[in-house]
């Protein structure tokens, strides 16, 4: 009979970044376990199938995903920051939630590609470590999260530190027309909710002065999360001006096509950095969560060169981004050269560590 693995995650919500980590993971899960039926626990089953090719069913259905974990051989926390209190508590409990009820059933639990945290209350924390101790296999993505396993007694199980999943997303897409005319500077920008009005309004001025100084052929706007960026983002092309055109991307793929296109990347999204990572594509990061700091960390420890990073609760200048991002276009060919270094020992990581923990996971099928 063919084992079963039900995979679970923030999945079809129409988060890109979300979805290439799933494409990845699915990838090497059909590679390592070809005869398994895979189930997804999707927001949008149907836009899951189109996207993947994989079975998916609705998420909020208790009575078919209990049924699919019940039929499960096998049950994977897929890529992510899942197990946080940020976004709400709601969040943590609902997969806190799935967990307790394959371990109810006798499921094994796999995390993989998981980042831990922020976790803002004691409770939250009890929780999530509590779950932790009890999964089968754990692959963290960065070494706060591992360290945060370490302190709470979890190393005795299997615990492995990788990468984030993306950096391991490869994708040929049909080529899109570009948002680009002419032969000037091409820049692209990826903004999310967190930023203040006021430095919102900094950082307005600070493009409409670049605007001037360079000649930009226009600015590609990147909503990596549409439902949460796009408000932000209009706010931002009402300042551009006509130069400003907004991505409508039906996959991971148009945005890292877009990406790849562009001479430089301003970045809020941790996935628009690391698309820009793996296209070489110079950037300017605009931090608001702890794992966009701990991932240009990695990033400047391997290329052994220093990054230009803010983080949005600070008060932003526009005449200091200005300065920054000229800088970032003078030096833009050897850091070019840097990234490259950065990417190949990044990606070499998470795929070592990710082959490790998906080969565990077929030897326990096989021994079921």
């Amino acid at each position: 009979m063919a084992k079963k693995i039900v995979v679970a995650g923030y999945y079809g919500f129409g988060n890109w970044g979300d979805e290439a980590t799933l494409s990845v993971l699915l990838g090497y899960l059909k590679k390592a376990c070809p005869q398994a039926r895979i189930t997804v626990l999707s927001h949008d089953p149907s836009a899951t199938e189109r996207l993947h090719t994989v079975n998916a069913i609705n998420r909020w259905n208790p009575w078919r995903v209990h049924r699919a974990l019940q039929k499960a051989s096998a049950f994977v926390l897929g890529p992510g920051s899942l197990l946080q209190d940020t976004t709400s508590t709601r969040s943590l409990l609902y997969y806190l939630g799935l967990l307790h009820w394959a371990e109810r059933l006798s499921k094994p639990v796999y995390f993989l590609g998981q980042g831990i945290g922020p976790l803002r209350s004691a409770h939250s924390e009890h929780w999530a470590a509590r779950t932790l101790r009890k999964a089968q296999l754990i692959l963290l993505r960065e070494e706060a999260s591992y360290e945060w396993a370490r302190r709470q007694k979890i190393a005795q199980g299997r615990l492995l530190l990788g990468e984030d999943l993306a950096l391991l997303y490869d994708s040929h897409p049909h080529p899109l027309p570009s948002p680009y005319k002419g032969e000037g500077i091409r820049l692209a920008l990826s903004l999310r909710p967190g930023l203040s009005p006021q430095n919102l309004e900094e950082l307005c001025c600070a493009l409409e002065t670049l605007q001037k100084k360079l000649p930009i052929d226009g600015w590609a706007l990147l909503p990596f999360h549409p439902a949460q960026d796009e408000p932000v983002l209009s706010a931002v092309a009402r300042a551009l001006g006509s130069s400003a055109s907004l991505a409508h991307a039906v996959s991971p793929a148009h945005l890292l096509q877009v990406i790849e296109e562009s001479d430089l990347l301003i970045g809020m999204r941790l996935h628009s950095l690391i698309f820009a990572l793996l296209t070489g594509t110079p950037f300017y990061a605009l931090s608001y969560d702890p794992k966009i700091e701990s991932f240009i960390k990695r990033m400047e420890e391997t290329a052994q060169y220093p990054l230009c990073w803010r983080r949005v609760g600070e008060d932003l200048a526009s005449a200091s981004l200005v300065a920054q991002i000229e800088r970032i276009f003078a030096e833009r060919e050897r850091l070019k050269t840097k990234l490259a270094s950065a990417r190949a020992i990044l990606q070499a990581r998470a795929e070592a560590a990710l082959r490790e923990a998906i080969a565990q996971l077929a030897e326990d099928l096989e021994n079921l």
